[in-house]
């Protein structure tokens, strides 16, 4: 089997790959080589790969869908950690999800801002217009 992991920036690709190992959102799915096609939603995880040489590769993914054809598997994320030891993929991960938390929380402290900006100018207005 080919493996392409599709991100917005980049594509990564695994060849003579013998298991790819990935948590939808109706459980964990292991692709063997003539498993049937198929399309799934995935959840943010891990996604661990076997080549045909034994070799273990991770991946860690924010969402996301794999599709199966053939002997093809296409992952397409977002966001995507590749080529990493399984602790570096989790740190990587843990940070990135912290720095989005943060700028959703940088977003919403900005958006309080305007509310409150927007709700004195309409007080002020109606001030003025109670005082003429």
């Amino acid at each position: 089997m080919t493996l392409e992991i599709l991100v917005p920036s980049e594509t990564h690709g695994f060849y003579d790959v013998n298991l790819i190992d990935v948590e939808s959102e109706g459980g964990r799915m292991t692709f063997l080589p003539r498993h049937i096609d198929c399309a799934a939603e995935l959840v943010p995880g891990l996604v661990r790969i076997r080549t045909e040489d034994d070799e273990e590769h991770y991946v860690g993914t924010d969402s996301g869908t794999v599709v199966k054809i053939g002997d093809r598997v296409a992952i397409s994320t977002p966001r995507a950690v590749v080529g990493r030891a399984l602790g570096e993929i989790h740190q990587e991960l843990d940070r990135r999800r912290r720095e989005r938390a943060q700028r959703a929380k940088e977003a919403q402290t900005a958006l309080a801002r305007l509310e409150i900006q927007l709700a004195r100018s309409v007080l002020e207005q109606e001030t003025s217009h109670a005082r003429s």
